[in-house]
Formats: C-alpha cells, structure tokens, sequence
C-alpha cells in the first residue's frame, strides 16, 4: 500500500493493465472448469458435514490470517488500489448501449 501512495507512472499503469489482462484471459476458462467440473464433482465425494466443516476451516484460517474484519479490510484496500490506479469506477468499461 506505501508504493501506491507515490505517483504512478503511466507505462507502469499500462504494464499492469496489460498483465491483469493477461491473467483474466487465463482464468476465464480455469473458473468455468471449476464451478463446471471440479466443485460439482468434489460436492459428490464428500459429505455435506466434511463440505460444511472444510467451510468453517477455511473461514478460522482467514480470520487468523486477516483479523476478524480481514475480509472487509482485504476489499477496502483493493478498491484503494483501483482507485489509485484509475480502474475503481466501472462504468468506464462497461460497454454503452
């Protein structure tokens, strides 16, 4: 967050862009297979209580990771991040019909 609050140059900004893009155009298809195949497929091989549990797991890990209110405080410094970076409003990418 210290390094956001110097002035970024533009290239740096363009570089970014160009790799964040680069990195949806790879998770597209990574997301799809896992929302299409690898969680209905994991949601048949275990109980709903190991599926419940594993949830509750993964929650006491993120608190003890990021603090009670770490989830909240984790969105609030991205929006910062976009801000800064010019890329918070969506509107701006959002096609106009």
């Amino acid at each position: 967050m210290q390094l956001l609050k110097n002035k970024i140059k533009e290239e740096d900004k363009r570089r970014l862009r160009e790799n964040m893009n680069s990195f949806i155009r790879m998770y597209h298809p990574h997301e799809a297979r896992e929302d299409t195949i690898l969680f209905p497929a994991f949601k048949q091989i275990v109980s709903q209580n190991e599926y419940d549990s594993l949830g509750e797991e993964f929650e006491d890990k993120e608190h003890e990771l990021f603090g009670d209110d770490g989830f909240a405080t984790i969105i609030d410094q991205v929006a910062s991040i976009e801000k800064t970076l010019g890329i918070y409003d969506l509107s701006q990418f959002t096609p106009k019909i």
